[in-house]
């Protein structure tokens, strides 16, 4: 680190508030979007949801997750490393085709393990047809998480999110056409054809996102090995905690579910968790839009700059998970009956959807810490504490089997992931604190 580096923090810097306004403007253009692609969601889900019964409807859940689970872990920190690479250099096309071979050659390793695992243990033919027609949904979402990298990167989010809600459209209305066209029930044909519909708006979202990253590009077409090497060994540790946080945060608790509820029990539990998913989002817009800005004043060694822009993140974070939890405790029922349909409103599960909100509340502050400790590359500080916070979570869903009775299984589940996430924000918090003092002393 250059000690010499000047820093003076008592004249207003001209490029802040220009900064300032483009962490806005991507935020906010991404709120927007999200916003109709929220009530996009939302009738689609309303679609499915009515029209499958709730074993059925569980029976898909479990499909979508299966194959999110391989998503997750072929993720490997990919889209946040093109953001960092590209900050400095947002038209680079070297960094971009190369992370877009890289993204797509292990996305497909990863898919195609989980294809063999579900031949190898003799799953059901609807299950393995679902799970590849999500798979092929999943790897043009991947196509798509490398333009928006690099259109993150030159705060161009606003075309993004045009070709996002392009492909919330087409699939509403895809979905819309098969529930019309063919009968209720869980056969091969019509859950094909459910998955088919994600893989319709994910294809759509993925020509238009390319074509939008392609104008901003200055093009140089060759492959080099040695570039994508760097790109995935300085992307493993995200990728990495990536996993490890999705474990205890998502599929752990999915699994000790499907352990303790019967099918129609876990549909409504999944509907609460996809609720929260989507409300877990919010932060996730924000710190990505924050990321390039908060490369720059710790690169240039603003210490100062930066803390206060993670201060100013952190309360309205803060604000917002608290909105969340209280919205959550008083309209928890409304929203599952206006979102889905009534009969996954089940009155012994009343505390579900109020502790998910709260597990998506606390996940705010995971992502600010997430976020700013991955700028000050402090990667594998990271992985130590994520594997700590697995270690607590397992503690608890192990605990889990020696109760008896669904609700007390499924709130010691859901709290061993509200656990996890909370150990994760309060160290990470610390961390951060100290090392913004120790960075501050070397001025």
């Amino acid at each position: 680190m250059n000690q010499n580096t000047s820093m003076d923090f008592s004249v207003p810097n001209p490029g802040l508030s220009l900064l300032g306004r483009k962490i806005a403007f991507s935020t906010l253009v991404q709120y927007a979007g999200k916003a109709v692609q929220l009530v996009l969601a939302m009738l689609t889900l309303k679609l499915v949801s009515n029209y499958l019964v709730e074993g059925d409807y569980g029976g898909y859940a479990k499909i979508s997750e299966y194959a999110l689970f391989f998503s997750t872990a072929a993720n490997l920190g990919i889209f946040a490393n093109v953001v960092r690479f590209m900050a400095d250099r947002p038209k680079d096309g070297s960094i971009f085709l190369n992370a877009l071979v890289l993204r797509i050659f292990t996305a497909l390793l990863f898919f195609l393990s989980g294809m063999l695992y579900l031949v190898l243990t003799g799953a059901s033919q609807v299950f393995i047809l679902g799970t590849m027609v999500f798979f092929g949904a999943l790897i043009f979402d991947y196509v798509t998480s490398v333009c928006d990298g690099m259109l993150q990167a030159n705060y161009l989010m606003g075309r993004a999110t045009i070709a996002l809600v392009a492909g919330r459209v087409t699939q509403y209305v895809a979905t819309l056409f098969i529930i019309k066209s063919f009968p209720a029930a869980l056969d091969t044909s019509s859950l094909f054809m459910i998955f088919g519909a994600i893989m319709a708006g994910s294809l759509v979202t993925m020509i238009l996102s390319f074509i939008f990253a392609a104008r901003q590009i200055v093009w140089d077409f060759k492959i080099s090995g040695a570039l994508c090497l760097k790109i995935f060994e300085v992307s493993l540790p995200f990728g990495i905690i990536n996993i490890i946080n999705n474990l205890y945060f998502r599929f752990l608790p999915d699994y000790f579910a499907t352990q303790a509820l019967t099918d129609g029990q876990f549909a409504s539990f999944n509907i609460s968790f996809r609720i929260a998913m989507v409300a877990s989002l919010v932060s996730t817009f924000l710190m990505f839009s924050v990321l390039p800005g908060l490369l720059q004043y710790i690169d240039g060694q603003h210490w100062h700059k930066a803390h206060l822009l993670f201060n100013k993140i952190w309360k309205i974070l803060a604000v917002l998970g608290v909105l969340l939890f209280i919205g959550g405790w008083l309209f928890g029922s409304f929203g599952i009956e206006f979102l889905t349909h009534k009969k996954y409103i089940l009155p012994e599960f009343w505390f579900v959807l109020p502790m998910m909100l709260f597990l998506a509340a606390v996940s705010y502050g995971y992502d600010l810490v997430l976020i700013t400790l991955f700028a000050m590359t402090e990667d594998l500080w990271f992985i130590k504490q994520e594997v700590k916070a697995l270690a607590l979570s397992l503690v608890v869903f192990g605990l889990s089997y020696l109760v008896s009775g669904a609700q007390l299984k499924l709130l010691m589940i859901v709290g061993a992931a509200i656990l996890a996430e909370s150990f994760i924000v309060i160290s990470g918090a610390i961390r951060i604190k100290k090392k913004f003092r120790e960075l501050a002393a070397q001025k």
